[in-house]
C-alpha cells in the first residue's frame, strides 16, 4: 500500500482503548493510548513505536504508570524515521509523550520539550519556570 493511502485513521481493525504492557513492547498502529509500567519485577522495559510510514497522521498517547532510575521505559523507533534524535528514556511516574507520524518522522509533543536525553527529574535545588508565547501585535508581512 502506497504511503498516500496511509491517511486513515484506522484501516479497518479493531482499536483497542487502551495498552498496559509491563515488557517490551511493540507497538501495533492502532494502539493510540500506551501506558507502560517498569518495576523490579520488568525491569528497565522498551515500547518500540509502529512502523513511522504505516502510522502516517496517527497521534500516539504514551503515559508512564510506574518507572524510576533503574527500571525505566524507552520509547525507540524501528530505525525508520526522518533526523530521529534518539531514543527518549523516562524515569518517573506520569512521564508523557505525544508522539504524530507525518509519514515520514516521528515528532514529539508534550512537556519534555528537551529531547533527545529528555529529563524527567528537575535537578535539585530547581524549580521549572513555566514558558509563555508572546503575544504580538505586528500585521502580517506579505
Amino acid at each position: 500500500m502506497a504511503l498516500e493511502d496511509r491517511g486513515a485513521q484506522q484501516d479497518k481493525e479493531i482499536v483497542d482503548k487502551y495498552i498496559n504492557p509491563n515488557a517490551a513492547f511493540q507497538m501495533r498502529t492502532y494502539d493510540y493510548v500506551v501506558r507502560p509500567s517498569a518495576d523490579g519485577d520488568s525491569g528497565p522495559i522498551i515500547i518500540l513505536l509502529p512502523p513511522v510510514a504505516e502510522a502516517k497522521g496517527r497521534f500516539y498517547s504514551i503515559v508512564v504508570r510506574n518507572a524510576d532510575a533503574v527500571n525505566t521505559v524507552t520509547i525507540a523507533d524501528k530505525d525508520d524515521s526522518e533526523c530521529w534524535l534518539g531514543d527518549m528514556v523516562f524515569d518517573g511516574k506520569c512521564d508523557k509523550i505525544l508522539m504524530y507520524s507525518d509519514g515520514l518522522a516521528w515528532l514529539a509533543l508534550g512537556p519534555q520539550t528537551d529531547w533527545p536525553g529528555i529529563s524527567t527529574t528537575a535537578p535539585p535545588g530547581t524549580t521549572p519556570s513555566p514558558t509563555t508565547a508572546a503575544a504580538t501585535t505586528a500585521a502580517p508581512q506579505a
